[in-house]
């Protein structure tokens, strides 16, 4: 994803890192939380520069980076043996359900997140037949619209709108159910990868939505000038 455009913003210094590290963290969540971690994705992830922006992020980012980079091959196949039947038992079986808004919240929150999406022309191709309101879908939301948002820096008005929806969706949605779901993933699982993936995603989204914050204020305070 092409960033420079974004260096050209008169943007404070604590945005930078945040706009250069955000859409790779959503990514690497998106990964883990909505796909058997294969060996393949894994690997990728052990050795790209992507798990060192978690690790920027939050001391579980640290953690997943340390549990999976500088693996032998043969450690990365037991991870991927291990970390697959964890990933069955919390996110595909029983529980599959409780990785959803609907777990947790209103029962009407899957015709809101409908018209959400609706109202900014999204449509899913679900390969798994996800719900609306899967964690997996819901970040993935988040990433196209960050996407959006580096692709309109030289169009203020539309930025600060997409920066509207992201917020709206973060205090609305994800920050309203997920601090619950980790709680209760995290309490059922010693998986030192989906301890790490849980504890990320909270720490994240709140950083998230404060970061956003900033910058939004920041562009505002542009505009006024």
């Amino acid at each position: 994803m092409a960033i420079s455009p974004v260096q050209t913003l008169e943007v404070p210094d604590v945005c930078h890192r945040w706009l250069e590290n955000r859409g790779t963290v959503y990514e690497l969540l998106i990964d883990f939380l909505g796909n058997w971690p294969s060996l393949s994705m894994i690997a990728e992830w052990s050795r790209g520069s992507g798990i060192s922006k978690a690790a920027e992020c939050s001391k579980a980012g640290t953690e997943l980076m340390t549990y999976l980079c500088g693996r032998s091959p043969e450690e990365l196949v037991r991870i991927c043996e291990y970390e697959g039947a964890e990933y069955r038992r919390l996110l595909q079986q029983s529980k599959q359900r409780q990785a959803a808004e609907s777990h947790y919240t209103k029962d009407g929150c899957a015709q809101d997140l409908a018209d959400c999406y609706a109202s900014v022309g999204i449509a899913f191709n679900k390969l798994h037949g996800e719900a609306d309101d899967h964690i997996a879908i819901e970040l993935e939301f988040m990433t196209l619209l960050h996407d959006r948002m580096l692709n309109n820096t030289y169009c203020e008005h539309s930025m600060l709108q997409l920066m509207e929806v992201q917020e709206k969706f973060l205090e609305e949605h994800l920050l309203s159910w997920v601090p619950s779901l980790c709680k209760d993933l995290k309490g059922s699982t010693e998986s030192p990868l989906y301890q790490s993936v849980f504890s990320l995603l909270e720490e994240f989204l709140a950083q998230d939505l404060s970061m956003l914050k900033t910058w939004k204020h920041s562009r505002e305070a542009v505009l006024v000038h």
